[in-house]
């Protein structure tokens, strides 16, 4: 069998890491597996879409794949530099690297005669080249093709880019109006990179608020003392799932009692130890409330910019006053910096001033002159394209079998494409490529891989892994958002890979 793997990232290394060594856990043969990679190095976004100062906001704990972890020493966050270096490990460590085509972009993918395998068009520094197979898995990500929203007269600011070309501070400009557009955490980011940087001001635009849960939740001091500098745990190792969604009765892992207990106690917490419930600290870019719901939101892992967020924003009632004397997160001094937060403009005037409908409260009156950008960077995120597919595959949101393949159609993957709401692709990545490889074998190779059970296994049943739609948003339909807890149990569950809790207690 030959299959062909297009994109040398987290998702494409570990599909192929399952692919090559297939052989040696079934009776099959080798499997010819290609990897094609249109940059020079393996890494995809951690290599080619990063800034200054950046690393990544889920631990090392949950990011690393599951049979090779990233070293002891490593900080609990690592860089992006430090994450590539250890793909090339994990290549070197599985010996993969004869099997990836660096600088090989792939031109079109069609279905060959009688729908029968596919066809590749491909072109490298040799020149053009085609290559036959039974099989295609695309992992070319989710943050290659850049949003960029249309505001009109964007066209009278001076500067304007996308994050995907921002790489440093100095980008800022000198005595500079900086605008921030989007409130995920690649905005987040910027925003800290801007007020520290040589710029006048900084603005941090919202379309309908954002629920910050930093990667690490901070310890409070209580009645003023305490070392609130000790580090806590990545609050992506602290996500239950025993008797959540692991043994846990499917009735009540599909209802809502479990949604509600986790919604009410992240805002009782929140409160508590900083009077605010949208995040530790978080006094502006409140949601609206008809999705300020834990079981339909994207949390911003990424706090950086928050302190500055907060200047002058923090409530001084005597409510708060009383709880912050009992117990609170230590207040960073941004040194008289601060970040203004505004709803999202409407258009920009002839003069370069941005206009905001007048029915919208903002959570900043900022004087006029800095309604005027000189540099504006849109943190808009990325849209999935895939211009290489021929047009009778089935898109992403076609399919239907755990966002991995369209039921029937099992020779076309898309492994990397779901996005948790805590936790990190890569092993979500992981877990899809071993699912996606096993029923690839079951129906190339019926007879050497049956569909059979382990009687120590689960019995297979559906979660509810989906993040659930709330006002005019469904991150699942836009970004294919899930749980990452319950989506991975999910996928172990499909694979017969969970087992049961006697058989786990019997191990010792």
């Amino acid at each position: 069998m030959k299959v062909a793997i297009i994109g040398g990232g987290p998702a494409g290394l570990a599909t192929l890491r399952f692919l090559a060594h297939a052989h040696e856990h079934f009776p099959i043969p080798p499997i010819e597996v290609r990897l094609f990679e249109a940059e020079a190095q393996v890494g995809g976004t951690f290599s080619y879409r990063v800034y200054e100062d950046a690393e990544l906001v889920s631990s090392k704990y949950l990011t690393a794949f599951s049979d090779f972890r990233l070293p002891n020493d490593a900080p609990d966050f690592v860089t992006p530099k430090v994450y590539v270096q250890y793909l090339k490990d994990y290549i070197a460590h599985f010996n993969l690297g004869s099997m990836i085509e660096l600088k090989t972009k792939v031109a079109e993918v069609r279905r060959g005669p009688a729908n029968f395998g596919h066809i590749i068009d491909l072109s490298s520094e040799s020149g053009p080249f085609r290559w036959e197979c039974d099989a295609v898995a695309v992992c070319s990500g989710i943050n290659v093709n850049p949003i960029i929203p249309y505001i009109e007269g964007i066209e009278r600011i001076g500067t304007v880019i996308h994050s995907s070309r921002l790489k440093s501070r100095a980008q800022f400009g000198e005595n500079t109006n900086v605008y921030i557009m989007g409130a995920g955490e690649t905005g987040m980011d910027l925003a800290y990179l801007a007020v520290t940087s040589a710029a006048k001001t900084v603005t941090l635009c919202h379309r309908d608020g954002f629920f910050c849960a930093p990667k690490i939740i901070p310890m409070p001091q209580v009645m003023g003392r305490g070392k609130s500098t000790i580090p806590n745990k990545p609050v992506d190792t602290s996500v239950a799932s025993l008797f959540d969604t692991a043994y846990v009765h499917p009735k009540l892992q599909r209802s809502q009692l479990l949604w509600t207990y986790y919604d009410r106690w992240i805002k009782y917490m929140h409160k508590m130890i900083s009077g605010t419930e949208e995040g530790p600290d978080q006094w502006v870019g409140q949601m609206s409330p008809s999705r300020k719901y834990m079981d339909s939101i994207l949390l911003c892992k990424s706090d950086k910019a928050l302190p500055y967020l907060n200047v002058g924003k923090r409530s001084k009632s005597l409510a708060n006053r009383i709880r912050s004397s009992f117990m609170n997160v230590k207040i960073k001094d941004t040194g008289g910096k601060k970040i203004d937060v505004m709803t999202w403009p409407e258009s920009i005037d002839s003069d370069g001033i941005l206009q905001f409908k007048k029915e919208i409260t903002d959570d900043t009156t900022i004087p006029k002159e800095q309604l005027k950008p000189d540099v504006l960077v849109f943190a808009t995120g990325y849209t999935r394209e895939f211009p290489f597919l021929d047009n009778d595959y089935p898109s992403v949101s076609q399919t239907n079998v755990r966002g991995i393949y369209k039921e029937g159609d099992v020779t076309l993957g898309y492994i990397g494409f779901v996005r948790p709401a805590i936790g990190a692709i890569p092993p979500l990545a992981e877990l899809q490529a071993q699912l996606w490889v096993l029923r690839l074998l079951q129906h190339e190779y019926p007879n050497e891989v049956p569909v059979t059970r382990d009687p120590n296994a689960v019995k297979p049943y559906d979660l509810d892994y989906q993040l659930h739609p709330r006002g005019s948003y469904s991150f699942f339909e836009t970004k294919r958002a899930v749980d990452h807890e319950s989506y991975a149990y999910q996928l172990a569950l499909d694979m017969g890979s969970a087992a049961r809790a006697l058989h786990v207690m019997k191990k010792g």
